[in-house]
């Protein structure tokens, strides 16, 4: 048991290590190719670099089974759509110069994961917890001051993500499997506009091997790495804790923006990072300690 709870906090670690440095770099690279284009080639090339590694592997009749249970098609259903948005959302900010404001979105998205896991899955939060709670969202109160105009891209990125924790948390389906179907259904709708724009002359993916199709290829894997990881990590840990693991990805949204993007620096945000971490340790150290008494 405390094996697998380790083995849920490397996992959901190695998730938001992923999320909060390789990839705001990778879609930076690409910030002139229009937000929706590049959402819809990561759902395509998720769905075809997963299909073919789970026929690879003698995998793919599991991801037939998952038809015989409507519940797990109806959740998973709306998981596709909610990730879909988070894309959108995330990479449109990035394309606008505003990671720090995607970062604020992360920020926000563990104070929604610690709220669904108390008040839906009845996830315990003693006093070090409250207070930790406590202290993240006085950073984001303070992060929200220190923006100029409403944070809707934050919310957005927040909520949609907090939301696609719970739901997937609901079910029993193994990673690859469950991305699978939501990057398939992601898929039926992409894969059409991206022949539109091709045959509109107007997209930017060709079967040439040029850089900007290898590139929106890879965000195919650069998608699929991390959200593999964070889903195996739900399944070994609480929905709280893997919330709170997430700060680690906006952590590194910060320090990617300021110290290699060059987004000016905000004292406010600089304040409200130092806070995070504080109830952050609050909260791990209680998970450490309490993990150990039992």
């Amino acid at each position: 048991m405390k094996t697998n709870f380790i083995k849920g906090i490397i996992f959901a670690s190695v998730a938001a290590l992923w999320w909060g440095m390789p990839q705001p770099l990778f879609f930076d690279e690409i910030n002139y190719i229009p937000s929706l284009e590049v959402a819809m080639h990561r759902g395509v090339w998720s769905f075809f670099v997963l299909f073919f590694s789970l026929v690879i592997f003698s995998e793919i009749n599991d991801f037939f089974k998952l038809f015989k249970s409507s519940k797990k098609i109806i959740i998973l259903t709306i998981t596709s759509l909610l990730i879909a948005t988070n894309w959108l959302g995330f990479i449109y900010s990035v394309s606008i110069n505003k990671v720090q404001d995607a970062s604020l979105g992360y920020f926000l998205t563990p104070m929604i994961s610690i709220s669904l896991g108390y008040f839906i899955l009845n996830e315990n939060l003693n006093t070090r917890k409250i207070i930790s709670v406590l202290l993240m969202l006085l950073a984001c109160v303070i992060l929200f001051t220190s923006l100029d105009s409403f944070p809707y891209l934050a919310l957005l990125i927040g909520t949609t993500w907090g939301v696609y924790g719970l739901l997937r948390k609901q079910i029993e389906v193994s990673p690859a499997i469950g991305l699978l179907y939501e990057s398939g259904l992601i898929t039926i709708i992409a894969l059409p506009y991206l022949i539109y724009l091709n045959n509109l002359e107007m997209g930017y993916f060709s079967f040439n091997l040029s850089y900007i199709s290898v590139m929106l290829f890879l965000t195919g894997i650069v998608t699929i790495i991390p959200l593999f990881f964070f889903n195996l990590g739900l399944r070994y840990t609480t929905l709280s804790l893997a919330g709170v693991l997430f700060y680690i990805a906006p952590s590194f949204h910060f320090i990617t923006s300021v110290f290699i993007l060059g987004e000016n620096l905000v004292n406010q945000k600089f304040i409200a990072f130092i806070i995070i971490w504080v109830g952050v340790s609050i909260f791990i150290y209680d998970v450490v300690r309490n993990s150990r008494l039992s």
